[in-house]
């Protein structure tokens, strides 16, 4: 039996952290968190009081390179965004791989030049994209995979953030060209990917839609991807109301399929995730009803069993660098050579 998988976390601020944590918690025979480092004292000061509790021995150090220095088999990155590529490549240069929080960086050289010092390393970089393991997206992208809806000529999602989280996000978000649309159309864009592969072009529709400041806050995103026999249409408002209204819907020559509601990555999901059906030749839709996947253990298992090298990645380099090239062009916030 293997000892636990050594893990150090480089920023501790970002939400995606607490359920992280939360889980090597609960299984310390697989997982341990040797220490912790952020830059700001008052994130510090919470995120300890909270994680004491499960986590006795958490332990902050005074800088990045004093946890880098610990025995390690891998560092979590889950600082601010335009933080978390510079805490990568040093968790790179240490000669640890990376478990990276979404999205990967707000820069296409820095995070080119970062995959790059992976590839001379041998080093594993994983991205933390939360529902590519959740119930009805690992069934949906099966069956895709599988060529179950024939040729697909439309991926569409639907990921809204509540309204009453609006001045927290556009206060968050200041730092971001794409506004809420960078903040969470990855996790889609990321499904989209894997179905339908490279886009060959993509086309933001970015505005402010509240009536409320500041107004150079992207709150309602809207992207059209252009693929060879398909689009993809994503949309991002940070104005919901409605309760469960994320959605995803896929459609195709031989069959469809939509997760009537997504969930959430990190907070309290139903017991069961839903999954509608359709088959071409039927008369009506199937629901299946899958028992919902505990989130972020399976996020952890799939980054420790690629380091010790007993299985392959489930998602590639390349496959990351294109769901990142691909939010980076339809946030506005694209800075690489031109198409």
């Amino acid at each position: 039996m293997r000892p636990a998988f050594r893990l150090g976390m480089l920023g501790m601020w970002h939400t995606h952290a607490d359920g992280l944590v939360r889980q090597v918690a609960a299984h310390p025979s697989e997982f341990t968190l040797v220490g912790f480092w952020d830059p700001q004292p008052q994130v510090v000061a919470e995120r300890r009081q909270r994680w004491q509790l499960i986590l006795p021995q958490c332990h902050v150090y005074d800088s990045p390179e004093e946890v880098l220095r610990q025995p390690l088999d891998g560092v979590v990155v889950e600082g601010r965004v335009f933080e978390n590529l510079r805490l990568a490549r040093l968790a790179l240069e240490s000669g640890r791989p990376v478990l990276l929080e979404k999205p990967a960086g707000d820069r296409w050289d820095e995070y080119r030049r970062l995959i790059d010092l992976a590839g001379k390393k041998r080093l594993h970089v994983q991205m933390i994209y939360l529902f590519r393991y959740m119930s009805a997206v690992v069934e949906m992208l099966r069956r895709g995979r599988r060529g179950d809806f024939g040729r697909i000529y439309e991926f569409r999602a639907r990921l809204p953030k509540d309204l009453s989280d609006y001045g927290r996000l556009a206060e968050e978000l200041r730092p971001y060209r794409g506004g809420i649309f960078f903040e969470m159309a990855g996790h889609v864009i990321d499904m989209m990917v894997t179905l339908l592969g490279r886009p060959k072009t993509v086309t933001p529709f970015l505005a402010h839609h509240h009536t409320q400041p500041p107004a150079t806050f992207i709150d309602h995103g809207v992207a059209v991807f252009g693929f060879d026999h398909a689009w993809g249409i994503i949309e991002v408002p940070a104005l919901e109301v409605a309760p469960h209204a994320r959605r995803i819907e896929v459609y195709g020559t031989e069959g469809a399929c939509v997760i009537p509601h997504l969930g959430s990555g990190h907070l309290a999901n139903s017991a069961v995730q839903p999954l509608e059906i359709f088959r071409r030749g039927a008369t009506q839709w199937e629901r299946l009803e899958l028992p919902a996947q505990t989130l972020q253990i399976t996020d952890l298992r799939e980054f420790a069993a690629v380091v010790w090298g007993t299985k392959k990645p489930d998602y590639s380099l390349e496959h990351d660098q294109i769901v990142q090239e691909s939010l980076l062009r339809a946030s506005g916030m694209w800075d690489g050579p031109p198409p």
